[in-house]
């Protein structure tokens, strides 16, 4: 009698054991960045160098990662002496490439108002997002150039951050869900 309460103990431990692993191992698992936690609009704010130039734009990134936005710098005028500075705009399109850990490639074509366009890159990495319905968001993102800017001359580099903005389906997601009474 003793071996067969000992044995039916143990299948217990080892049947208790087996079915919580799978809950374990799901907890510890980190989540994974991927395009569609890109889908949405960005406010982006621009600093170049040591805030001698800066820029506000939109960036709207679908679920494929493929990016549209515009963008408008405040530059120092070339050849001023007096300090003088130009506003120049223009619209971009892109990709973006996203590792599992957030960091990624921003591949864009800059188009100024003047008709000019520049093909860059930018390095980014994921520094804010929430976790909806399973699913990562992305909230901030800070990027770099990898070559100094082709608009804003002297060799400057290009820092900056994205924050989403607030759409329909966060609208939609914070309402709480109607009750009637009965």
């Amino acid at each position: 009698m003793f071996s067969k309460n000992r044995l039916f103990i143990q299948a217990v431990l080892i049947l208790t054991c087996c079915l919580g692993l799978p809950f374990a191992n799901a907890e510890s698992q980190p989540l994974c960045y991927n395009l569609s936690n890109f889908h949405g609009t960005y406010s982006i704010v621009a600093t170049y160098g040591a805030n001698i130039a800066m820029a506000l734009g939109t960036r709207t990134v679908d679920a494929s990662g493929n990016m549209t936005g515009t963008f408008y710098i405040n530059e120092p005028t070339t050849g001023s002496t007096t300090g003088a500075r130009t506003i120049v705009s223009g619209t971009q399109v892109g990709t973006i490439a996203v590792n599992c850990d957030g960091t990624g490639v921003v591949t864009r074509v800059l188009t100024l108002a003047s008709g000019g366009t520049v093909n860059t890159f930018d390095d980014f990495l994921v520094t804010g997002a929430i976790v909806r319905n399973g699913r990562l968001v992305i909230t901030q993102i800070t990027d770099m150039t990898r070559a100094p800017s082709a608009i804003v001359p002297g060799g400057i580099f290009v820092f900056r951050t994205w924050t989403r903005v607030p759409d329909w389906n966060d609208f939609l997601a914070a309402i709480p869900p109607l009750s009637l009474p009965r």
